[in-house]
């Protein structure tokens, strides 16, 4: 970014920034970014330097560069590594440990920021303490944080980074410069996605995954990671309502989705079912168009058009709003069996109403 650059340049940085935006825009990756070339040794700060700093901090093994991210308060060291080793092999950190709620904890911030911010560096003449998903942070470990963003040592840079900047305590977020971040268009998730080997796309899965993303290239990655085309069948399938056939399949249906399913599956499973939502409303004006959209579902293309003719505008834009409403509930943590029982139960009752077979897409 341009405002980080000059700042680099110049050597007038804030010792505290604060990136916020959605998810999988590459907060993470700038944060990381930043912190390279305020340690390249050779070439002051260019992409794609080799020299021994930016080797060390693409294989996250800088000692001047720390990463802090949230995980279970049980998680045993092991286990911590093999993420750190996946981030490097991968090109992208897995966020989701299933129903265990990840947190940054008083006692990473302790030993990770606070007991090394005042050692001298080891390498590099800049100390870079990245926390990511710093909205995490339990209350304990944000007040502990608060000494070393109001004091920070010299050549000393702490950068948090959030999708809620609202859920950080106001006393944190006073002290740090804010850096916005915004949604990628599809074009740019494309380029990100074909640019890293390790990422494995080639150019139809790279289209497919980006369409799919919604402005995310961490959600494009984390898709395709799990199979796009298993994903596809499996929400086509819940839509359709293969697996409902009264009010206490609905239910078991929405138990399993809220049960056997971390918060990043689930977020997952809705962002797709507002994606067959998005083909239904792009089949509804077809006349309009002019010429055969392209669909994500064309596998579905019949039961789509079917659903196309069938809900109107208004009850299509009601099951897009449900849907995005219950995708941000569950960011929020609220009651997923809850959310989810909502959704299906809207689903079928725009079914009834618009006298939809059990075919076309709904539950009878």
């Amino acid at each position: 970014m341009e405002l980080l650059s000059a700042a680099c340049d110049s050597g007038r940085l804030s010792h505290a920034y604060l990136f916020h935006g959605p998810d999988g825009v590459g907060k993470e990756t700038t944060a990381l970014e930043l912190a390279r070339a305020l340690n390249c040794s050779e070439s002051g700060g260019e992409s794609g330097c080799v020299c021994r700093a930016c080797r060390m901090t693409a294989n996250l093994s800088h000692p001047d560069i720390h990463l802090i991210f949230p995980a279970p308060r049980d998680i045993k060291a092991d286990a911590r590594a093999g993420i750190i080793a996946s981030y490097i092999r991968d090109g992208y950190r897995d966020e989701d440990f299933g129903r265990k709620s990840a947190i940054v904890s008083v006692e990473s911030v302790l030993s990770e920021v606070v007991g090394k911010a005042n050692q001298r560096p080891y390498v590099g003449p800049w100390k870079a303490f990245i926390i990511a998903d710093a909205d995490r942070m339990t209350t304990e470990a944000a007040n502990t944080l608060l000494k070393t963003l109001e004091e920070p040592p010299e050549m000393t840079v702490i950068i948090l980074t959030t999708s809620r900047p609202t859920a950080l305590p106001a006393t944190v977020v006073s002290r740090c410069q804010r850096i916005p971040f915004s949604r990628l268009d599809a074009g740019t998730i494309e380029d990100i996605l074909l640019s890293d080997p390790r990422l494995g796309f080639d150019a139809k899965r790279a289209k497919a995954a980006a369409i799919l993303a919604r402005g995310s290239a961490g959600r494009a990655v984390r898709t395709e990671k799990e199979g796009l085309e298993a994903e596809l069948e499996r929400v086509a399938s819940i839509i359709q309502g293969r697996k409902i056939r009264d009010v206490r399949s609905l239910a078991d249906e929405a138990s399993a989705l809220a049960f056997r399913l971390g918060r990043q599956e689930q977020q997952k499973i809705l962002d797709l079912m507002l994606l067959w939502f998005r083909d239904v409303l792009v089949l509804s004006q077809w006349d309009e168009i002019g010429r055969p959209p392209e669909v994500l579902y064309a596998r579905h293309r019949k039961v789509l058009e079917e659903q196309a003719h069938a809900l109107d505008f208004a009850t299509l834009g009601r099951l897009i709003e449900k849907l995005d409403e219950a995708r941000q509930a569950i960011e929020r943590y609220s009651n997923p069996t809850i959310v989810f029982t909502s959704v299906l139960l809207d689903m079928a009752v725009a079914r009834k109403r618009a006298g939809i077979t059990r075919g076309a897409g709904y539950a009878a």
